[in-house]
């Protein structure tokens, strides 16, 4: 990976890892409140209730902030490939991204225009919630192209096969060892 995505993804992973963190932090906070309605509060006339949309955004928020360790290879998996590193971070990528993807939109269809509600903090807090799905989701689609462009601008010989590029040597080989002791 060259240095300009290198200096680019570290904080897209950080932005993300703070949205998620937020989103997570948001969604308790509306599931607190619907779950433990006050006597008299006019939400559902008073009954405790849960939107199922506000408990996606919390496992999507959870599944992102454990999965950031991973990708970032904070976590080391047993991966030695190249290739097989990027095509897991893009595959997990993806998966995160509709994911966000499918809370943004449901969440933005059912709330569509909260302005008539800003002096009630509940309503405030699902406005916060929604801001901070799409600016996770909108980050999410900044590494994915970068994921892309990885995966795409690999070094290969000119007139090689596009599948060069995947077949990468192991890291714990040095390819300088193996040519010494093959001889000039």
């Amino acid at each position: 990976m060259g240095p300009l995505r290198t200096i680019v993804r570290l904080p897209l992973y950080i932005i993300l890892w703070v949205f998620s963190a937020l989103l997570l932090i948001l969604t308790c906070v509306r599931l607190n409140y619907t779950l433990h309605l006050p006597k008299g509060d006019p939400l559902n006339n008073g009954r405790d209730f849960y939107d199922p949309i506000v408990a996606e955004l919390l496992v999507v928020s959870i599944l992102t902030l454990g999965t950031i360790p991973l990708v970032m290879e904070w976590v080391s998996p047993n991966i030695t490939s190249t290739a097989s590193r990027n095509l897991l971070e893009l595959s997990g990528l993806a998966v995160l991204w509709l994911l966000w993807l499918v809370g943004c939109v449901v969440s933005t269809s059912i709330w569509p225009n909260l302005t008539f509600c800003y002096q009630f903090e509940p309503c405030r807090i699902l406005t916060a919630m929604m801001a901070f799905a799409w600016l996770g989701w909108i980050v999410l689609v900044g590494l994915i192209v970068i994921a892309i462009l990885n995966a795409v601008s690999k070094v290969r010989p000119t007139r090689a096969p596009m599948m060069v590029e995947w077949a990468s040597t192991p890291s714990f080989g040095e390819p300088s060892a193996v040519q010494h002791s093959l001889g000039p």
